[in-house]
C-alpha cells in the first residue's frame, strides 16, 4: 500500500450523485482551486470504479445521502483514509455523523440547546426524558429529529404531546435514536448564526433563517431550503464558537473545515450543530472565503 502521506495526485472533492447541481460551494471552490493552480475534481463518494489511492487528499463536500446509509459511509470512510489522506479526518468524521457527540460537547463545559436523547430501545413514555418533554412543553414547543441526520430531514416542530411522543416513536421504532430540544422562539427575530473556520482559523459567518418556523421547502430531497445571508457575529458569538474550535482541535488535532451553528438564547448563543462532516460552508457569503478554502487545502498538500 502507497504512503497515505505522500502527494500522489489531484484533490478529490466527495459529493454524491444526488447532490450534483445542489451543492452552492463547489463552483466557487473549484475555480478558487484552479485559480492556485491546484488539479481537482468532483467525485461520487459511493462510485465503486473509483480508485481512491490516487489522490493525494479527500476532501468531504457534499455526501449529504450518508444519513440514509450510514454503516456504508463508516466503511467507506475506514477505506478511503487507509489508503489516501481525509479530511476530515475519520476519526472525527465518526464521532461527529452521530449528534450524541453534543453530550461531549457540553461535558466539556460548551453551552448547548438543552437536549434529551431517547434510545431505540427505551419506553415510548419513560423516564428521564417524557419528564423533561413535558416541562418544555409548558413554556414552548418542542423539536424532535433523529441523531443521526442532516438537512432537517425527519426533524419536526411540535405545539403537543402527543404529536411529540409519536414522532419518537415513529424513529425509535425503527431503531433510531432521537433527540428532543425546547424550540427557541428567539430564532424568529434573530434568526440562526453559523460560523465557519478554515483551517483552524474563523472564516466567515452567514445568518440562516428559522427552519422550523412554517413549511419547509425540501431541495432533491436532500435538505430544507435555507434563507442564508451574510452576518457580522457578536462578540459572544465569536467567542463561542473559537471556544468549540479550540476544544475541537485539542480533542481530535487539525481541522480543515469546521462550521458551529448558534441559536440566540436568555442565556446568551448557545450550539445548535458541530458541523464537521460534510457541511455548507455558504462560501458565496463572503468574498474571499472561496480562495481561503482553496489555500487551506493547498497547504495540506505540501
Amino acid at each position: 500500500m502507497q504512503d497515505p502521506g505522500s502527494p500522489r495526485g489531484p484533490v478529490a472533492l466527495a459529493t454524491a450523485t444526488a447532490a450534483i447541481g445542489f451543492d452552492a460551494d463547489m463552483p466557487l471552490l473549484s475555480a478558487a482551486l484552479d485559480s492556485i493552480g491546484v488539479a481537482h475534481e468532483a467525485v461520487v463518494w459511493d462510485d465503486p470504479s473509483v480508485d481512491w489511492s490516487s489522490f493525494a487528499l479527500v476532501v468531504l463536500r457534499s455526501t449529504w445521502d450518508y444519513t440514509t446509509r450510514i454503516d456504508e459511509f463508516r466503511a467507506w470512510i475506514d477505506r478511503v483514509s487507509s489508503v489516501t489522506r481525509l479530511a476530515n479526518s475519520a476519526e472525527l468524521v465518526h464521532w461527529n455523523t452521530d449528534k450524541h457527540h453534543l453530550s461531549e460537547a457540553e461535558a466539556a463545559g460548551l453551552p448547548i440547546v438543552p437536549t434529551v436523547f431517547v434510545e431505540s430501545n427505551d419506553e415510548s413514555d419513560g423516564t428521564p426524558w417524557s419528564t423533561r418533554l413535558d416541562e418544555w412543553l409548558v413554556v414552548g414547543d418542542v423539536v424532535v429529529k433523529p441523531c443521526i441526520s442532516a438537512g432537517s430531514n425527519d426533524t419536526s416542530r411540535h405545539a403537543d404531546r402527543a404529536s411529540a411522543i409519536a414522532h419518537v416513536t415513529a424513529l425509535t421504532i425503527v431503531g433510531r435514536s432521537v433527540m428532543i430540544q425546547p424550540y427557541l422562539a428567539d430564532v424568529e427575530q434573530h434568526s440562526e448564526t453559523g460560523l465557519v473556520y478554515l483551517a483552524g482559523t474563523f472564516s466567515h459567518a452567514f445568518a440562516k433563517g428559522p427552519l422550523l418556523a412554517g413549511e419547509r421547502d425540501m431541495e432533491a430531497g436532500l435538505y430544507a431550503r435555507e434563507q442564508i445571508s451574510s452576518r457580522q457575529p457578536s462578540a459572544a458569538e465569536r467567542e463561542l464558537g473559537d471556544r468549540a474550535v479550540s476544544w475541537l482541535t485539542a480533542r481530535f488535532g487539525d481541522l480543515l473545515y469546521a462550521r458551529v451553528d448558534l441559536l440566540p438564547s436568555a442565556q446568551g448563543p448557545v450550539i445548535i450543530e458541530l458541523e464537521l462532516t460534510e457541511p455548507s460552508l455558504f462560501l458565496q457569503t463572503d468574498d474571499g472565503a472561496a480562495m481561503r478554502a482553496a489555500r487551506a487545502i493547498a497547504d495540506r498538500l505540501v
